[in-house]
């Protein structure tokens, strides 16, 4: 009441008018007249307008008038902090982001919307929000929201409601061209409904010939109020008009026509299928990988309720499962390739049935196949004989189809042997790749070789074939870039990325690694992106920036996961293990143990890796022990990928708990590669030069000259790599062989050894077990045969007639033997019944009665497995040294107790024995 405005002479007073838009005409120039004399007075007036209103825009000489002689304060529409705080204020409760980031879009950030929105998600409990509760509140449409939009159509004529009810079909934002068409309407007359739409604040311009709605509940609000058959008639009359616009040749997204097709119902079924396959084509190309499963999806849902021919069903599935593997659901992807491989059997089509194959394991490109996995070796091995099979007859009897298998056959082909590495011997992947290159080029297919030339590039990962792993990289680099493949080319940089860092080209690598991150940036796709910041990592790490390796690290677990790669997790597990080694973090080594047991190499390989990690740990003892288990085998292992990593891995670990054995096979082997470096994965850590690797196995086997020439080369090598934390460990490592502990002494003067530990010393008289002990001392870590402590203790014995004197057969004779192990059996199937039957007692029995024969068949079996002859050489050797042995210990330890029970946890013994203390240790004597 503009009463109260006089009234304020006297005292203050505050005016609120509210909807002033809706005022008539006279108030509103009272107000303007009145505006100037507020300012002398105690009195304020808050007017609140919508300045979208048509009547209020229509009158301008009054709202300027107003709109001069006031502070205006224009409210813009609410942002996420401030529907935040909205929706904690009505719930109580802080919201969650997403739900939050759900209501400002649903809303617009309208208060009015806002408010409503919140209220409701309120009273459904959804108040904090959740991910599952935001997607609920997509759909959610408040009843006041329902109620207005249902006021505000009702003002409007009967055609300007035809015509938002059919935009609202169309979707929150239309074109123009598409309603007009759908609604039959001419021009003119749709512009004036659109622009009722816009004067009840229904509708707002989108751009050039597009209007749409001002907010989404707004339009779901007009789309839930027509009858569900309405909907789908008015769906496939828009689904029919898009169709019919982009065969004249008008700019039309599948996806949208696809959209309306596939909610007309089953009266347009099979031109949803069609453009829904079209929209899934359009996707793919466009990298939406998510979007193309969403339309692949319906397509297959369509071709079954259509009961389609399988071979269409099949084609249908290997697209779905592309798409999916592409979007990061490799068990989804694997999924769609295992429902294409059984359509293609029902179809009989070997070529559908081998694209299914080359699917389930790595997808089409093949870009990271996984390994170890059965079911794929199998589907490839069935599509290989049923490829063989049609093509059997003579050419002109095959049909087009099947004169076009020879390039697919290669590429199958190819792909078993990438997939069969570490269930095949090297030789038969090799034999493969080769044949499928050789196919691949007689037929002409250049994508196909470059496919085959990646997988023989996988067979000759060795140090023997650096040179041309590099120089077959860059042929699939050239061919990529012939096909316009960007996947083809990320694929060849990356092999030839790993030869690039073995050979030290530093340069050439930076490059390729600069090229590699701009094409595989521009894909947006976590599968080819995971692998820039490992590589980032790896160059942090040489050069000793240990946080910046961690940035990276964590980056590229993140983008590994998201691509569902299994190769990210091992290798960004491989790159963590090396900077926890470069901190000497105990606990963060001794913790990654257990993923070794995930990791698909073979046993032998692992326990070396083991053994570094135990030794980088300080547990020198384990590491030994472990490394023990795997040194008979290395000399037999194939020269792959992992043989250079390995031996590399086994010289760091000799030169970290003392001499062994196996250091000088591994010197001789690694002695043709001195030029190379150790290159852990692709391209995860470099380990250094193999000149590093060198020089620790020639101090190990006490070659001190060779092992400086060795470091001397490695560190020119390092630094040409820019790798100043790899230079500096081979600086450390280049130090003088550390000299005896000064108390130790383990010395004989005559009938009596001086022996000193711990800053004691004992004398005892001399016995064979003392001298067994000091050549273990002095040779720490090195396994010594007890037959050649026996010979060197006997003196005037050679060694030859020790070990030609005859046996007394077999500790257990065979049959004993059999008995055993049958009982064994027996005894194994006894205890799991009576742990199944909780039957305490009877277990204690089965347990006593399986330890003593463990402990008869273990005193039966010797190094390796084989049976021991109780009165062969070695057997009488080992049972001789071993008690010499320790008597001398117990001896030593009724004198000097410390250095006692130091002796008896670290000497072993048995047919060899050795020395093997927790730390290193040298004994002068």
């Amino acid at each position: 009441d503009l009463a109260e405005v006089i009234a304020a002479a006297a005292r203050p007073v505050l005016v609120v008018i509210d909807d002033a838009h809706q005022a008539d005409t006279s108030s509103l120039r009272l107000l303007a007249e009145l505006a100037p004399a507020l300012h002398a007075m105690p009195a304020a007036v808050l007017a609140t307008a919508r300045d979208g209103d048509q009547a209020w825009r229509g009158r301008l000489d009054v709202r300027g008038a107003l709109l001069r002689s006031a502070l205006v304060v224009t409210l813009p529409p609410f942002t996420e902090s401030d529907v935040a705080g909205l929706v904690a204020g009505l719930t109580g409760a802080p919201p969650a982001p997403d739900l939050v980031r759900v209501i400002a879009e649903r809303s617009g950030g309208n208060p009015f919307l806002v408010t409503e929105l919140a209220r409701h998600l309120a009273r459904k409990g959804t108040g904090q929000g959740t991910a599952a509760a935001a997607a609920g509140a997509r759909v959610a449409v408040p009843d006041p929201v329902r109620v207005i939009t249902s006021a505000r159509l009702a003002e409007l004529s009967a055609p300007a409601r035809s015509a938002i009810e059919a935009a609202a079909v169309l979707g929150a934002r239309f074109r123009r061209d598409v309603l007009a068409a759908l609604t039959g309407v001419p021009p003119g007359e749709l512009a004036g409904a659109l622009a009722a739409g816009r004067d009840a604040r229904l509708l707002e311009p989108a751009g050039p010939g597009e209007d749409r709605f001002r907010h989404e509940m707004v339009r779901d609000a007009v789309y839930d109020a027509i009858p569900a058959s309405a909907r789908e008639d008015q769906h496939a009359q828009a689904g029919g008009v898009l169709a019919a616009l982009a065969a004249r040749g008008r700019d039309v997204d599948d996806a949208e026509a696809a959209y309306h097709l596939v909610r007309a119902g089953p009266a347009a079924a099979g031109q949803a299928t069609e453009y829904a396959r079209r929209a899934g084509d359009r996707a793919m190309a466009a990298l939406a990988f998510e979007d193309a499963a969403h339309w692949y999806e319906h397509v297959l849902a369509g071709l079954a309720a259509r009961r389609a021919g399988d071979a269409d069903q099949a084609a249908a599935a290997l697209s779905l499962g592309a798409a999916r593997l592409a979007a990061g659901d490799p068990d989804g992807g694997r999924a769609g390739f295992r429902q294409a491989a059984e359509r293609a059997r029902r179809a009989g089509r070997p070529d559908l049935l081998a694209r299914a194959a080359l699917g389930l394991g790595g997808g089409p490109a093949g870009f990271e196949v996984v390994l170890l996995d059965g079911e794929q070796i199998s589907l490839l091995e069935e599509a290989s004989f049923a490829l063989a099979e049609e093509d059997g007859p003579p050419a002109g009897a095959r049909s087009a189809r099947t004169r076009g298998h020879g390039a697919l056959a290669a590429l199958v082909t190819a792909r078993l042997s990438i997939a069969s590495s570490l269930v095949v011997p090297e030789g038969t992947r090799l034999r493969l790749a080769a044949e499928a290159v050789r196919g691949t080029r007689s037929a002409g297919d250049d994508a196909a070789l470059a496919a085959c030339l990646a997988a023989l590039c996988d067979a000759i990962a060795g140090p023997d074939h650096c040179a041309e792993r590099r120089a077959y990289a860059t042929e699939i680099i050239g061919i990529a870039g012939r096909l316009r493949d960007p996947v083809l080319g990320l694929l060849g940089r990356r092999l030839r990325l790993v030869a690039l860092l073995e050979a030290g080209a530093i340069a050439d690598w930076d490059t390729d690694a600069l090229a590699y991150q701009v094409a595989a940036e521009a894909l947006h796709h976590p599968l080819y992106a995971w692998y820039v910041p490992l590589w980032r990592g790896m160059r942090a790490l040489a050069a000793g920036r240990f946080a910046g390796c961690r940035a990276a690290l964590a980056e590229a677990a993140d983008l590994g996961a998201r691509a569902g790669s299994r190769n990210a997790a091992m290798l960004v597990a491989t790159q963590r293990w090396c900077l926890h080694a470069e901190e000497g973090d105990s606990a963060g080594l001794l913790a990654m143990l257990p993923e070794l047991d995930t990791v698909p190499i073979p046993g032998s390989v692992l326990q070396v890796t083991r053994a570094l990690v135990l030794a980088q740990a300080g547990r020198a003892g384990d590491a030994r022990a472990a490394l023990g288990e795997a040194a008979p085998v290395l000399p037999t292992l194939a020269k792959d990928s992992e043989w250079l990593p390995i031996v590399a891995q086994l010289a760091e670990t000799i030169a970290l708990t003392g001499p062994h054995p196996v250091a000088r096979w591994a010197y001789d082997a690694l002695a043709p590669y001195a030029g190379l470096f150790v290159v852990e994965g692709i391209c995860a850590a470099v380990r250094g030069p193999v000149h590093r690797h060198l020089a620790l196995l020639a101090d190990a086997l006490g070659n001190h000259e060779a092992a400086a020439a060795h470091r001397a080369e490695a560190l020119v090598q390092a630094r040409a790599l820019g790798a100043a934390r790899l230079a500096a460990r081979v600086e450390r490592e280049g130090g003088p062989p550390p000299a005896a502990d000064q108390d130790r002494v383990f010395r004989r003067d005559g009938e009596v050894w001086t022996i000193g530990y711990g800053g004691r010393e004992v004398r005892l008289r001399d016995s064979k077990g003392l001298r067994d002990l000091h050549a273990l001392l002095t040779r720490p870590g090195t396994a010594v045969a007890a037959l050649d402590l026996a010979a060197a203790a006997q003196g005037n014995l050679p060694q030859g007639r020790l070990a030609a004197a005859p046996d007394t057969g077999e500790v257990i004779d065979a049959k004993a033997r059999s008995a055993y192990r049958r009982r064994l059996r027996e005894l194994e199937e006894a205890a799991a019944e009576a742990d199944a039957a909780a039957d305490i007692e009877r277990s204690a029995r089965v347990a006593a009665e399986r330890d003593a024969l463990v402990e008869a068949l273990t005193q039966a079996y010797g190094l390796g497995g084989r049976v021991r002859r109780a009165g062969s050489a070695a057997e009488r050797a080992r049972t001789a040294v071993t008690a010499r042995i320790k008597d001398a210990i117990r001896r030593i330890g009724e004198a000097h107790p410390d250095l006692g029970r130091h002796l008896a946890r670290s000497v072993r013994t048995g047919t060899f024995c050795s020395y093997e203390p927790e730390e290193p240790a040298r004994w002068s004597g």
